[in-house]
């Protein structure tokens, strides 16, 4: 089966986030059922370390990548959006990996089972709007 899959060690980027960088997960809606989805979807498409990869994509504030930048970017075509820090994450055993360019990384769950994303949403703050809606695609 991993065979198939698209190692996403090619995609890596060398990069250490401090525990107090934001996570940004995508809003619309922030949901166990959108976690599950694309964490099984990303199993169907990646692997990493062998194994299928069970992860959600986020945005973080490294760089020159504040929050407010973030929602207004790569996210403004979302409505809704939830934080957390990368020390919440990592403390819960969580693995942030740095992918493609930043401000994107995957965060690893252990399985693309519900009691897993139940686990990992709780570490994310209640969503909020986004005060920079606007409709199509960052550019």
């Amino acid at each position: 089966m991993t065979a198939e899959l698209d190692p996403i060690e090619g995609y890596l980027r060398d990069e250490a986030p401090v525990d107090e960088a934001v996570v940004v997960v995508r809003g619309g809606p922030v949901a166990v059922e959108k976690f599950v989805e694309h964490a099984r979807r990303q199993a169907r498409e990646y692997s990493y370390q062998g194994r299928p990869m069970h992860s959600i994509s986020v945005s973080l504030t490294v760089g020159e990548w504040d929050l407010e930048a973030l929602i207004a970017g790569p996210m403004a075509s979302r409505s809704t959006f939830a934080t957390a820090t990368v020390g919440a994450v990592r403390s819960a055993g969580f693995l942030l990996l740095p992918t493609y360019g930043a401000p994107h990384y995957d965060l690893v769950l252990g399985s693309g089972e519900y009691p897993e994303a139940e686990r990992a949403l709780q570490l994310f703050s209640a969503p909020e709007s986004n005060p920079f809606k606007r409709r199509g695609r960052f550019r």
